[in-house]
């Protein structure tokens, strides 16, 4: 019996040793979980600042990059309303210098134009003037579309400015939309972990599933040192009294000794708890770490985009730029635009003239007839008065005049008065034929109708929407 407690013993020393062993190992463990937990928690609360702050920051370049969008999309529709109002400008100017071109001057006028011009040119000595008046025959020719085309080139290139600007303005926000996508695909890519998931809970939960297994542990170790020191008191009194010990029952301590490989069982699989434990900490904490660093690489890239000369300061200093230039480009099309539509209603009203032009000339011809009519009545009248007086005198003088000497009374002896009627700047007219007067007066018609049809329309009131 002394040799199998002896057995027993050194098995159970050696159990004890192995357990002692493992927990010790399990303590280590134990200590490294905690210390990964430590981190976790410390990590934590700067993963959710890095994240919320860099978020806030990606937040601020996505509206800077609406507001880019927004300002192209307005530049876009201003470039679109600009040229559909040169397109309109054109149209009307082009369709105003098509009726001049086709418009012929009547030829009488010509005529008296190209005399009055070859007066001038012998006067000043210049054969162009007469030559460029027989050459111009139609109200097209009277005008400067030279200086019509070159505001309209002009407007076309400050169109191609504000055209240019959208073109930047497009650019820069595909740059922007692009670096923030990058950007948030990084953090998207950082963000390896649930944000919604509390760490401290983590850490505690773990934290108590290895503090049981230890506890476990603990316990388990403390069984086999029992059995170890009854299985030493055991032999201590089996040595000293061989023969009253033969008498006592081992058969617990057998028992006990047959159990010891499943608590060492036990024993290692509460281990392989803890190091699972540990493991699973160890992972989360670098994955932490990983997160919290590559989060620092987002947070330092954004900086470089509002640092000196980088792309929110290069985007800034060039929408103010541009903003200066769209605004001076938007007052030169303005100015040009104007001065576009005050020509068209010049070359108009040109045409409209020319029309009271006929007219005029026309009125003028019957108050020169009229004038030379009330002339030659006037000169009749004179002429009659002035024989009157002459026969008047002729009779005085026979009766009175030839006993006066000359020396007294000289200016008795001069002839009458005479009454001189003249036409004071009657200068030649032109005689228009009927087919223009009559051309004349239907276009003038057609005008007068027109107006009319546009002022009735424009004074009906759309119908109102029943309440």
């Amino acid at each position: 019996m002394e040799q199998e407690l002896i057995e027993l013993l050194l098995a159970a020393k050696k159990a004890l040793l192995t357990g002692q062993g493992v927990c010790a190992q399990a303590n280590t463990l134990s200590q490294e979980s905690g210390q990964h937990v430590q981190v976790i928690e410390q990590t934590w609360p700067k993963i959710l600042f890095l994240h919320q702050h860099s978020g806030g920051q990606i937040g601020t370049l996505r509206r800077i990059q609406e507001f880019l969008s927004f300002k192209t999309q307005d530049t876009r529709r201003q470039v679109q309303a600009r040229e559909a109002t040169l397109t309109t400008l054109s149209m009307e100017l082009t369709s105003v210098f098509h009726t001049l071109k086709h418009y012929t001057v009547d030829s009488a006028i010509l005529q008296e134009s190209g005399l009055r011009s070859m007066e001038k040119s012998q006067a000043t000595k210049d054969s162009q003037m007469y030559s460029s008046a027989l050459q111009h025959t139609t109200l097209f020719h009277y005008i400067d579309d030279q200086a019509v085309l070159e505001l309209q080139r002009q407007a076309d290139d400050e169109i191609g400015e504000v055209e240019n600007h959208c073109t930047s303005l497009a650019t820069m926000t595909h740059a922007l939309s692009t670096s923030i996508a990058e950007l948030e695909s990084l953090q998207d890519t950082a963000i390896s972990i649930s944000l919604d998931e509390d760490a401290s809970h983590f850490a505690s939960e773990k934290a108590q599933l290895q503090e049981d297994e230890i506890s476990k542990m603990a316990d388990i170790l403390t069984s086999l040192t029992n059995h170890y020191d009854q299985l030493g008191e055991a032999t201590r009194l089996c040595q000293s009294d061989p023969q009253a010990f033969q008498h006592i029952d081992i058969s617990v301590l057998q028992d006990d000794h047959a159990h010891v490989p499943e608590i060492l069982q036990d024993l290692r699989e509460s281990l392989e708890m803890v190091d699972s434990i540990s493991e699973e900490t160890r992972v989360r904490m670098q994955v932490y770490l990983s997160v919290q660093e590559e989060l620092v690489q987002v947070l330092d890239k954004l900086e470089t985009f509002g640092a000196a000369k980088g792309l929110v300061d290069t985007i800034c200093d060039r929408m103010v730029g541009m903003e200066a230039e769209m605004k001076e480009s938007e007052f030169n099309l303005d100015t040009l635009f104007k001065q576009l539509e005050e020509l068209a209603e010049w070359y108009q009203r040109y045409l409209e003239s020319y029309n009271y032009l006929v007219i005029e000339v026309e009125r003028r011809k019957r108050v020169l007839e009229e004038q030379e009519r009330l002339q030659k009545e006037l000169m009749v009248a004179a002429e009659e008065k002035y024989n009157d007086e002459l026969e008047e005198r002729r009779a005085w003088f026979k009766q009175h005049g030839e006993y006066l000497p000359d020396a007294l009374c000289p200016f008795i002896f001069d002839m009458p008065s005479k009454l001189t009627i003249a036409l004071q700047n009657s200068a030649h007219l032109p005689e228009i034929s009927r087919a223009s007067i009559e051309k004349v007066h239907r276009m003038i018609c057609y005008a007068n109708v027109t107006y009319f049809i546009l002022q009735a329309v424009s004074s009906i009131q759309p119908p109102t929407k029943p309440s």
